[in-house]
């Protein structure tokens, strides 16, 4: 049986940043889409239906924590699991227990450039997470 390919959009206005996740997503064989502000990030989660979401915090027309809300309130989306990537959390404090509180919700949180052994294993255990319902593991308690 062959497994499925997911498909992850990276949501960052940054060519290097964009570059730098594209390579390290598609070496693990996911098939990447590309945004660059928000809106379109909300257009292109409506209509490709992406497995996860990577999402900048600070994007030209926005904060990213405004466009989670929005992609939240559409039921043909909400359930989509989204990760921060974000200059907010400093690399040396990267211990992989970020979190980003929106309204009472946590969302995984890792320091740009991202490290990628850990990005990989955390955005394969959300796309299973979110599937299954279930809540971020207790130890993703640091809020940034």
């Amino acid at each position: 049986m062959s497994k499925t390919q997911k498909k992850i959009l990276v949501v960052d206005d940054s060519p290097i940043s964009q570059e730098v996740t594209r390579k390290i997503l598609e070496t693990a064989h996911f098939i990447v889409f590309s945004a660059w502000e928000g809106e379109e990030c909300l257009k292109m989660a409506r209509s490709e239906k992406p497995d996860a979401i990577l999402m900048d915090v600070i994007l030209p027309d926005g904060d990213g924590k405004e466009f989670v809300r929005q992609l939240k309130k559409d039921a043909l989306i909400q359930s989509i699991p989204i990760i921060f990537m974000t200059n907010t959390v400093k690399l040396d404090d990267d211990k992989g227990f970020e979190a980003i509180d929106i309204d009472g919700n946590l969302y995984r949180a890792f320091a740009k450039p991202l490290h990628h052994p850990k990005i990989l294993s955390v955005i394969r255990k959300e796309i299973n997470r979110s599937r299954s319902g279930g809540l971020l593991p207790k130890s993703i308690i640091q809020k940034v």
